[in-house]
């Protein structure tokens, strides 16, 4: 993958990995290197794994302790958590993703430039050698 440098900050370097794993599956799909206006349109998560996770259990959580309400004849509560276990565990497992361009647009300037910079040629130094062999 490509080598961050040390000026960018943790958040920068985890941002620009998801942006090459996702440039990256992207690729393999279409079959080729992205240009930059099909990078651009690249959905990427932006959800952290971990707060994923959070959700997830959060969303089990929620889902036990609805069928106890239910079970102890409190509909009020037992339909509450309920819905709340479903939001829960959706936002868990499909997280938010935002298209490269509002991420990029919603950074610093010379920002959004660094880390797309690094994330492109990440994409390309693996793309590149997944395409070689072909």
């Amino acid at each position: 993958m490509s080598s961050i440098t040390p000026d960018m900050n943790r958040e920068g370097d985890k941002l620009a990995k998801r942006i090459e794993k996702a440039g990256i599956r992207a690729s393999r799909k279409q079959g080729h290197l992205l240009t930059e206006n099909e990078l651009r349109n690249v959905r990427v998560q932006i959800v952290p794994n971990s707060l994923r996770i959070v959700f997830c259990l959060l969303g089990v959580i929620s889902a036990i302790m609805a069928y106890l309400f239910f079970s102890w004849d409190s509909e009020g509560y037992g339909i509450l958590l309920a819905f709340t276990s479903v939001l829960s565990l959706l936002f868990g497992i499909f997280g938010v993703r935002k298209t490269l361009s509002k991420i990029l647009d919603s950074m610093d300037a010379v920002d959004a430039v660094e880390i797309l910079g690094h994330a492109a040629e990440g994409i390309a130094s693996a793309v590149g050698s997944l395409f070689d062999g072909v």
